[in-house]
């Protein structure tokens, strides 16, 4: 009978400390999953360089960079079609929006925005000065909206022209 009382208690210990330590390492799987659900452009939203046109981008176009020097390097951060189609690469992906609205302020000044499947973007340009037979300079920011809300604002360096 000694036996018997002494095993009840070591058994009731075992159990308990099982079960905490099941418990215990559900809430750790919990939170690495957590953890690793975030996706990266959730957390950052950058606007990156790219140099090869894509196929899209033929004949008449705009070529923005982030200044005047990089420009001259041939590495820009966006491009369109002179029509409804344009590009940016966003956290190192080339992404393709469509023109849903354009709007000429006055005769120096153009709002044109874009949508994509997970940005909106809102280009705001001045037309500078003739940079060759069919070419302008210009000048502006790129605004850049995720579907969390993240907003980024860029200035940009560019041309337009056939």
């Amino acid at each position: 009978m000694k036996l018997k009382n002494n095993s009840l208690p070591t058994f009731l210990t075992a159990v308990t400390l099982t079960f905490l330590f099941a418990c215990g390492q559900r809430n750790s799987d919990k939170s690495a999953t957590q953890t690793t659900s975030i996706k990266p452009d959730e957390l950052t939203l950058s606007i990156d360089t790219f140099s090869t046109f894509p196929p899209e981008i033929d004949g008449c176009s705009c070529y923005f960079s982030n200044d005047s020097t990089e420009f001259k390097k041939g590495e820009y951060i966006y491009m369109n079609d002179y029509a409804q189609t344009s590009f940016l690469k966003i956290n190192g992906v080339l992404t393709k929006f469509t023109q849903t609205d354009f709007k000429e302020v006055d005769s120096l000044n153009v709002k044109a925005k874009y949508k994509s499947d997970h940005y909106e973007m809102t280009i705001e340009s001045r037309d500078g000065i003739q940079n060759g037979d069919e070419t302008w300079l210009k000048t502006g920011t790129i605004k850049l909206t995720n579907k969390k809300g993240k907003t980024v604002t860029k200035t940009f360096y560019g041309e337009c022209g056939c």
